[in-house]
């Protein structure tokens, strides 16, 4: 590493962002007491995870990890609670002095190409962005599991990077300026009938089995530095 190498500020920044969704910090999720995620350690191991429940929101996930000082991990996705149609936010990033391996996304819980008003209220804000983000970081085959593409929508932004300063703050950038346009379509979101969230519900529960059930790369990580339990535990509050 680099004397002059230092780990992006995305902690600090995304955790001044999610204030605005004011949400309070949760104890209890799914029956578990989720409060030893709060303060993890492990073998080469530091991190920490939390919980924060919102208006129009089931959950904000928002976790840091530390490998050895030498890797970062940071995770942030949001999701709506049944009765609103918004997307799930999806913002990770892995980040050492050797690169970065990047995603951000609104996962969408309509089939767009059938419902386009959904597409066009929920992901087409997100155009300039990410036509910004891909002049930035063209299309590169960094994530592509069938099951993976299934879930995400047509802004989806996935990259490896060098660790620059200059691609650091692109990264940020896109981070922080997807979740401006998830916080403004949050504060004029109304609820939805009922009848149309049964299929978006639906879909918003296979997204999150999915993930549960095969996005096992973090999980493996985890259980080694800090045990199978707790690892489960992290898995199953960020999905």
């Amino acid at each position: 590493m680099s004397e002059d190498y230092t780990f992006p500020p995305y902690a600090e920044k995304v955790q001044e962002a999610i204030k605005g969704f004011g949400g309070t910090v949760m104890e209890e999720y799914r029956g578990y007491d989720i409060r030893p995620l709060w303060n993890q350690n492990g073998e080469g191991y530091t991190g920490y995870k939390y919980l924060y429940k919102a208006p129009k929101l089931e959950k904000i996930a928002f976790g840091v990890g530390s490998f050895r000082e030498k890797l970062m991990s940071y995770a942030l996705m949001i999701w709506p609670d049944d009765d609103h149609a918004l997307p799930v936010y999806s913002s990770y990033w892995a980040e050492s002095a050797k690169g970065s391996f990047f995603i951000i996304d609104f996962y969408p819980l309509a089939d767009c190409i059938r419902d386009l008003p959904y597409l066009e209220k929920y992901l087409a804000p997100l155009e300039d962005i990410y036509g910004r983000g891909l002049e930035q970081f063209p299309p590169s085959n960094v994530r592509s599991e069938n099951w993976f593409r299934a879930a995400a929508s047509p802004y989806l932004i996935t990259t490896e990077a060098d660790a620059t300063k200059e691609n650091q703050e692109r990264l940020m950038s896109l981070t922080l300026d997807y979740l401006k346009v998830y916080s403004d379509l949050w504060k004029n979101e109304a609820p939805s009938p009922a009848e149309y969230m049964k299929e978006l519900n639906a879909r918003k529960e296979a997204i999150r089995k999915t993930f549960e059930a095969r996005d096992s790369i973090g999980d493996t990580m985890l259980t080694r530095a800090i045990g199978k339990e707790l690892a489960h535990l992290s898995l199953i509050t960020q999905f």
